[in-house]
């Protein structure tokens, strides 16, 4: 071969080479981002709760109110630490001030008074001054006040996360829910399908009638029906799940728990017959203490409030512009105790305090209703709970009655003494029974979450 022939096959070679490694490359890219688009995530019930608590915005927001009240109780904490400020005061005296002297100051008591003028033209005057509480009976209330408000911030974030455990809870069962029904549809869309083919070879056979197989087709095109919409459902639960944990990051979750184990976590559920634990009732008390705070610090107001204080200046007086020279620079100091109080405010104090003796009452007086409310939600939710309970036993010996009786309607329309017609109708009966049971486990499951939520454990 011409070694100029060769050299360009050769390069030829190697530039399909690298065309082919540069596809390969792009084929290898287009493959991880499909797997990538396609990951699945893994979701517990567990695992939705605390993605839910560290995504929702509602528990952030109330978590930021809890700061804010946290800053409030710095600043009442603050108000005892000295207080330093400074004073600068340029002024230049266009024209003094004039003052008149009596007469008699200068010579006998019958003298004309004399107009004289004190000050020079520049007077300059740097001060820096002191401020130190040593008793202010308003700031020890402020303190309690803001201490309670604080806590009464943090009951707000708890509340709300119970709000958010029980959202995602009921929510991850809904989901669970959908998943089981999709599982009984598709075992549907099969034994349909089954029974239609089954149903056109005997009709070739001259075994069955065209209304039988028109009637097998018709419960097919039923059970895909109802396939159909148990999927869309049961996306539509999932991405519920998804919006109530904030889930935005999180593609294709695959759901770990399953109603079963879900049962048999909330199979032994302890009846509390005792005092509830509510976290309002709790708000409610504090909500009553913050007003009863405020009732003591309208009687602390009239207390004398005492503090020290000092100063430290330096003073230029010159009637030229030499603010470096030093010796045109005067210092002066002083210190001081002063106590400050409040001898006739026209009544505000102690209508003020009357106004939070109010809403103290009224507090009181929801904390009571509160209370009452939450008795008569625990009875509810333990009703529902007894018989949705109840419900649950009686579905799940149903079901397994129509396991049996499907059993043996196979076997007897294997052995020719029912007709088809017949074991279809036991199985629709199977299939509504499973349904009812699955129901019958999902309202425990929420009757469950009701109810601890009701007495405080959730």
């Amino acid at each position: 071969m011409n070694p100029h022939k060769y050299s360009e096959v050769k390069k030829i070679n190697m530039i399909m080479k690298k065309i082919f490694s540069t596809k390969q490359i792009f084929l290898l890219l287009l493959i991880l981002i499909a797997k990538a688009s396609t990951a699945q995530t893994t979701l517990s019930l567990n695992d939705a709760i605390e993605k839910a608590i560290a995504n929702r915005y509602d528990l952030k927001i109330q978590q930021v109110n809890t700061d804010v009240t946290k800053k409030q109780l710095n600043e009442v904490q603050t108000r005892s630490l000295p207080q330093i400020t400074s004073d600068l005061d340029l002024r230049y005296n266009t024209k003094l001030q004039s003052n008149v002297l009596p007469g008699y100051v200068f010579a006998a008591p019958n003298s004309p008074d004399k107009l004289i003028q004190l000050g020079t033209k520049y007077n300059f005057l740097w001060g820096f001054n002191l401020n130190q509480n040593i008793y202010n009976p308003t700031n020890i209330s402020d303190r309690k006040i803001a201490t309670l408000q604080t806590e009464y911030q943090k009951q707000n974030e708890k509340l709300t996360e119970t709000n958010i455990k029980q959202e995602v809870t009921e929510a991850y069962f809904s989901a669970l829910l959908w998943k089981e029904k999709i599982k009984l549809s598709e075992q549907n869309v099969k034994r349909a399908n089954s029974v239609y083919q089954t149903s056109q070879n005997q009709l070739s056979m001259g075994q069955a009638t065209n209304y039988d197989v028109q009637r097998n087709e018709v419960d097919l095109e039923n059970a895909k029906a109802t396939d159909e919409q148990n999927k869309r459902s049961y996306e539509l639960s999932v991405n519920d799940l998804l919006y109530k944990i904030s889930g935005n990051s999180i593609k294709n979750p695959v759901l770990s728990d399953n109603l079963t184990d879900l049962m048999q976590q909330y199979s032994n559920l302890p009846m509390v017959s005792g005092e509830i634990q509510r976290t309002e009732l709790l708000q409610q008390e504090l909500q009553t203490d913050i007003y009863n705070q405020n009732i003591k610090k309208q009687k602390l107001i009239a207390l004398p409030t005492v503090s020290a204080y000092g100063n430290y200046s330096l003073q230029y007086l010159h009637n030229g512009f030499t603010p470096l020279t030093v010796s045109d620079w005067y210092p002066f100091n002083y210190v001081g105790v002063k106590a400050s109080f409040s001898l006739f405010d026209g009544g505000f104090r102690n209508k003020t305090k009357q106004e939070y003796e109010l809403r103290a009452q009224a507090s009181k007086y929801n904390y009571d209703k509160l209370s009452a409310d939450y008795q008569q939600e625990v009875l509810s939710t333990q009703t529902t709970l007894y018989n949705s309970l109840s419900d649950l036993n009686y579905q799940k010996k149903n079901l397994a009655l129509i396991e049996d009786l499907y059993r043996i309607d196979t076997d007897r329309f294997e052995n020719g003494t029912i007709k088809q017609s017949d074991l279809t109708t036991t199985y629709y009966t199977l299939l509504q029974t499973q349904t009812n049971y699955l129901n019958s486990v999902y309202n425990y499951l929420v009757a469950v979450v009701s109810y601890k939520k009701a007495v405080g454990t959730l």
